[in-house]
């Protein structure tokens, strides 16, 4: 008898098999409306059950886990202390299922996230970053994280959504959507040209300080310019040169020389006069502003509402400062 029982004892507990079938979840979730309610009844009532319906699949449900869910009497309806234990667990299961498929189909519909952006220096502190501050107050449930650098990076390989790049990207792996025309132009703060001259002639740039952007392997050393067709190839005297926008724009408003730089980047100096148009009919190539996507990203809800919510703004302030509007501007000519 003794030793039976020590037997007994030092057996290992065996746990209880598991569900031969997958659990029903709809049955499931019937169950921890009963247990809400305290009735079968009513919780069929809300699910457009007939009560016997709903009674067996409650049954169905404790046969495949093996127990006993709810205590039943002739008075009350109520789970069992492993019942209880078990639909806990389960609540907090399906919810965290709710949550995940809700998260799945979410970026269809809703802008909300973490979306990741890479934009240029001079273009996301100086016009980015106060029209990302608008729509972000526009789109609460987003968060943002912006990656600022001058050095094109592969989107493909970078831990970024999305980039805004000036150009044309030519690789195949990726997907283009315009975001405004855009040249780059000459320009020079009125005291540089009020203590160098104006030039008056392309030729005449020679004889200028330039301030270089060394971007994507160019150099910066020679302008390339066209008029109407015409293309002409300058060589400015170089005194300083940097592969940050943003450093090339400060030295042309401090009086350094003058900068080819993208008319979208210099809007606002050009409208308030702090910077003045040199030799305003020559420009640079076409130079447009673009929104890249690596192939077979998913564009989300806040990528394709980035998109739209961008693209007017930017062309916007593209066409405050084309040739024509600034015509209209009349700021004091340099002596």
């Amino acid at each position: 008898m003794f030793v039976n029982d020590m037997a007994r004892r030092s057996r290992p507990s065996v746990p209880a098999p598991a569900p031969a079938q997958p659990i029903e979840l709809p049955s499931l979730r019937l169950a921890l409306r009963v247990a809400e309610l305290g009735s079968v009844a009513a919780a069929a009532r809300e699910s457009d059950l007939l009560p016997a319906t709903a009674t067996a699949a409650i049954r169905r449900l404790e046969a495949q886990l093996g127990a006993p869910l709810f205590a039943r009497s002739t008075r009350a309806l109520k789970a069992t202390l492993e019942g209880a234990q078990f639909l806990e667990r389960a609540r907090h299961a399906l919810a965290l299922l709710d949550q995940g498929t809700a998260e799945l189909h979410a970026p269809l519909t809703q802008v909300r996230g973490n979306l990741r952006l890479s934009v240029s220096t001079d273009l996301g502190l100086h016009v980015l970053r106060s029209m990302l501050d608008d729509f972000m107050r526009l789109h609460p449930q987003l968060q943002l994280e912006l990656r600022v650098g001058d050095r094109v990076s592969d989107i493909g390989r970078e831990p970024v959504d999305v980039a805004v790049r000036y150009g044309v990207p030519t690789s195949d792996e990726q997907i283009v959507r315009l975001m405004a025309d855009n040249t780059a132009v000459l320009v020079a703060s009125p005291a540089y040209l009020e203590r160098a001259g104006t030039p008056r002639s392309v030729a005449e740039l020679s004889m200028h300080h330039g301030i270089a952007l060394r971007l994507s392997g160019r150099t910066g050393q020679v302008w390339t310019l066209v008029r109407r067709g015409e293309t002409a190839e300058v060589a400015p005297r170089l005194r300083r040169a940097t592969d940050n926008g943003l450093l090339a724009r400060l030295w042309a408003l401090d009086g350094h020389g003058i900068v080819l730089k993208s008319r979208l980047d210099v809007a606002a100096d050009l409208l308030a006069g702090r910077l003045l148009r040199v030799l305003p009919e020559w420009e640079s190539q076409a130079y447009p502003l673009t929104m890249v996507f690596a192939r077979g990203t998913h564009l989300s809800a806040r990528m394709r509402t980035l998109a739209d919510f961008l693209r007017p703004r930017l062309q916007g302030l593209a066409d405050s400062v084309s040739d024509g509007a600034l015509r209209a501007v009349r700021h004091p000519p340099p002596v």
